[in-house]
């Protein structure tokens, strides 16, 4: 049973008010350095927070994921009331995850299930479907296309493996019993 992480709370200044913008959307991104092993997934994990954290990138995620490179942690790097710099147009509307290369390489089927419970509470948490769609639920920043920067292949090409994916968010929201609080 999956459960979510402990949270590492880590800030960005690469980040902007949603000035009241209602979240539709939370949306699944891999961060798209070569994995090699865990010992190296784990330092691509703190080397996109330190990316992250430094604003002349102009790029951010509200929550960076590691997989079970670094077991049972994630880091929130942009509050819920603000929106991260990462799906241009999308950006006031959503709430982005960004995961580790290795669950979209079929290499982490435990970090998988955890992602999957975490898009489940966010989904919880804003009261949205789980449904994958580029409107209202969950998707693949790839989904987003143009309009959401686009990033083609992010997190995965492999639709067999996303609606292994999409089944498992639903599993999870279907499942619930979500802690009152995950976050800032």
């Amino acid at each position: 049973m999956a459960v979510l992480p402990s949270l590492v709370w880590n800030p960005t200044t690469a980040c902007s008010d949603r000035r009241g913008h209602p979240v539709s959307l939370v949306v699944v991104h891999r961060w798209g350095v070569r994995f090699t092993s865990q010992e190296q997934e784990a330092a691509s994990y703190h080397g996109v927070i330190n990316y992250f954290r430094d604003r002349s990138h102009q790029v951010s995620a509200h929550f960076v994921y590691p997989g079970s490179a670094v077991p049972n942690e994630a880091t929130q790097m942009v509050r819920y009331a603000d929106y991260a710099w990462a799906e241009a147009a999308f950006n006031p509307s959503s709430v982005e995850v960004e995961s580790a290369d290795a669950i979209w390489l079929h290499k982490d089927d435990a970090g998988l299930r955890q992602l999957a419970r975490i898009v489940a509470f966010l989904l919880h948490r804003y009261q949205l479907p789980a449904v994958w769609s580029h409107r209202r639920g969950f998707c693949r920043h790839a989904d987003l296309g143009a309009a959401g920067g686009g990033h083609t292949a992010c997190p995965t090409t492999d639709l067999g493996l996303w609606r292994i994916f999409v089944g498992l968010v639903q599993a999870e929201h279907d499942r619930g019993h979500f802690r009152a609080v995950w976050g800032r």
